[in-house]
């Protein structure tokens, strides 16, 4: 009687199984995950170790720099291996920290090139990730977005905004798509990092209605994630997340209630979520809206505010300034 109440319970443990499978997502801004080299093409200088910034011509590059923060981080930031490596060693470190071997896909932005990426990639195989992706785009600072996957993804390519006359000289990051098959079923993602608030809001709007147009080109399941960079209070007067709804469920519209923030906005001093996972409607794919959260550990987050610890290259302590963000996603 006892093997048959045990055999009895086991089945109706697996009668979720039947109806529907899930895998786990992150989105991550790396905030400046650069090797050491110098990319002649990209304006990585600040990254590079302090021996190769000696030069007159360096020095003069820095000093045309507007930013006081960005202009110090250009002549005395020492971006050497063991630098790099501890930057890798944190965001393995964070990524893993999710589920204890890290989601079955992360999404990730500033990401400097294949290189670095790669190196970031090996860290992590041994938690079961099998793939990784990067195309490279025209950001000047030679940032862009990439995948780290334990599912095999196919099919990559760019997607560039044109943006309006009076933005069309702009430069911007380019909205990155890769497929995967998950039980047979094809899944679209799409990897973000719209303009930031240095720019116009409407170059941000017309990023938006970018990446409506990619998912109305097809009837696929779809997700969308990464660093939208739009700012509570552009959000609050013009309902952008809210607009997205049509197409999309929007992951702390729907979960994560209590949730501040992925990042927190010095300068106008509000908790945004710059970072967040749209799953598209109607097409079998669904949040488990329990599992939405802004992934914070005792490593990533300033004890004193609950801000994001940021990577300090001195300390080599902190990850980025932003938050991770993550979801179970269900099929049916």
């Amino acid at each position: 009687m006892l093997a048959k109440i045990q055999s009895f319970l086991f089945f109706i443990l697996l009668i979720p199984n039947l109806y529907s499978e899930s895998f786990s997502i992150m989105n991550l801004n790396a905030q400046n995950l650069f090797d050491t080299l110098d990319d002649v093409d990209k304006d990585d200088k600040a990254f590079l170790p302090i021996e190769n910034k000696e030069s007159f011509e360096h020095i003069n590059a820095c000093h045309n720099i507007n930013v006081k923060a960005w202009r110090m981080e250009c002549l005395y930031l020492d971006w050497n291996e063991d630098t790099k490596n501890a930057k890798l060693a944190n965001l393995v470190k964070n990524i893993i920290s999710y589920d204890n071997a890290g989601a079955d896909i992360i999404a990730l932005q500033e990401v400097e090139n294949n290189n670095i990426l790669e190196q970031l990639y090996i860290l992590l195989k041994p938690y079961g990730y099998i793939d990784y992706v990067l195309v490279e785009g025209t950001d000047k600072r030679g940032i862009d977005n990439a995948f780290i996957s334990k599912f095999k993804m196919s099919d990559p390519k760019l997607h560039y905004v044109k943006f309006s006359p009076q933005f069309e000289k702009k430069d911007t990051r380019p909205i990155l798509e890769a497929s995967i098959f998950f039980n047979n079923k094809k899944i679209r993602i799409y990897n973000v990092h719209f303009p930031s608030n240095f720019n116009d809001l409407q170059m941000r709007i017309e990023s938006f209605n970018l990446l409506k147009e990619l998912h109305l080109f097809h009837s696929d399941a779809s997700i969308a994630l990464g660093d939208f960079n739009l700012n509570s209070k552009d959000d609050l007067k013009e309902g952008i997340y809210k607009n997205q709804e049509d197409q999309w469920y929007v992951a702390h519209r729907e979960g994560c209630l209590s949730c501040k923030g992925s990042y927190y906005y010095s300068y106008g001093k509000s908790w945004d979520f710059l970072d967040t996972i749209f799953v598209s409607r109607d097409r079998g794919i669904y949040f488990d809206k329990d599992s939405i959260n802004v992934l914070k550990t005792d490593f990533n987050t300033y004890k004193d505010s609950g801000k994001p610890h940021r990577f300090d290259p001195k300390t080599k302590k902190g990850v980025s300034d932003h938050f991770p963000m993550v979801s179970r996603i269900n099929l049916n």
